[in-house]
């Protein structure tokens, strides 16, 4: 490969570690806020439910794992590295001995 091609992947897997890791910080603050926050007191796209004192668990849970989920994808974006591509052997190429 050409380090114009190796740069390029390596810029193109930083910008999808951010996105990730964006995703998973975003997801990893709403479930704690559904943890922290009881359902009466939520705005109404996140569940608000009136007059509740109770918490939304099933929401809190998906959250953190679709969050920690992200953040793994984020980290295997940055630092897995894939097989580097080796040019063919002369050897190969030759009929195999009798």
């Amino acid at each position: 490969m050409s380090p114009s091609a190796e740069s390029g992947s390596s810029t193109t897997r930083t910008v999808i570690a951010a996105i990730l890791g964006v995703f998973a910080l975003l997801f990893i603050v709403v479930g704690i806020i559904y943890v922290a926050v009881p359902a009466g007191s939520l705005p109404g796209f996140m569940g608000h439910v009136a007059n509740s004192t109770g918490h939304h668990p099933l929401r809190a849970a998906g959250c953190l794992i679709v969050g920690v989920v992200l953040a793994i994808g984020a980290w295997f974006a940055l630092k897995y590295r894939g097989k580097a591509a080796t040019p063919a052997d002369a050897s190969s190429k030759e009929p195999a001995a009798r």
